[in-house]
């Protein structure tokens, strides 16, 4: 069978089951399972005979909702191809933001640390280190796990990406820049989250307390009073915005709103002088 062919009747098992973007998935578990290239599979070469066993296995994994990044390890973020397994969490699009809020505050002061925390996989460091060459980046994560990932990471894209296992930052001495992906889920919502999110993806990666704040309020006690970054940007979810902004102010900070690209609040930035 050929590949696109393959990839129709993967994507019709997808969307029978209520899977978004059954399209854009039916070709990179199609891909994945036959070792095709994008331009072999847009050229339609076929699919080998000993790639179907795969492949199906692949889709019942997917019908329980296993996550497709998981499932073929690799996503791609900031034009970088990482590598991804469950000890951490798959890295999305709109976290891109804290990585340009990064290299523009660089471009200001081109021989600041960059701490990236809550790296996860360690795609904000990475893509900070790959962009900014020279630059000092620190990875940190409260999980072994993780930090296990994200080696891997560093390894595949030959970066000088320090990795620290830090409980927030207290391991860490000094940061002149703070890009902070830190969990923000309301306990309390977690279970609401999509399959693929409540079941497969870290549950320490995602639980931010009751009001998905806490470790964000004990970051920012943490700068004002020892670390003294010139920018610390928290990546946050919907409706929190404001209560970040009030709680860095309430600390002496100049808090900003940055929005992505479908105009949410998605990261808060603190300064202080």
């Amino acid at each position: 069978m050929k590949a696109r062919e393959a990839a129709a009747q993967v994507r019709a098992e997808l969307e029978a089951a209520g899977i978004p973007d059954a399209a854009m998935e039916a070709e990179l578990l199609t891909r994945h399972a036959s070792g095709l290239s994008r331009s072999a599979f847009f050229a339609d070469e076929p699919v080998a005979e000993g790639a179907w066993d795969e492949l199906n296995a692949l889709i019942t994994r997917r019908l329980r909702r296993e996550p497709t990044p998981y499932l073929t390890g690799l996503r791609e973020f900031h034009g970088l191809e990482l590598v991804v397994g469950p000890g951490a969490l798959i890295p999305r699009p709109e976290t891109e933001l804290l990585v340009e809020i990064g290299l523009s505050e660089l471009e200001r002061d081109p021989g600041a640390t960059v701490l990236d925390l809550g790296t996860g996989c360690g795609a904000i460091a990475i893509a900070v280190a790959k962009a900014a060459p020279g630059t000092r980046v620190i990875a940190a994560d409260v999980s072994a796990d993780a930090l296990r990932v994200a080696a891997m990471n560093v390894k595949r894209h030959g970066v000088p990406v320090s990795l620290v296992q830090s409980d927030l930052a207290r391991a860490i001495r000094q940061a002149d820049i703070i890009l902070a992906n830190l969990p923000y889920v309301p306990e309390g919502i977690i279970e609401t989250l999509q399959p693929e999110v409540q079941h497969y993806e870290p549950r320490v990666a995602l639980n931010g307390g009751e009001d998905g704040l806490d470790l964000v309020r004990a970051l920012l006690t943490d700068c004002e009073s020892r670390l003294r970054p010139r920018l610390v940007a928290f990546e946050i979810g919907m409706g929190q915005a404001r209560h970040v902004v009030e709680a860095a102010e309430a600390l002496g900070a100049e808090a900003g709103i940055e929005h992505d690209l479908v105009g949410w609040e998605r990261v808060v930035t603190a300064r202080w002088a």
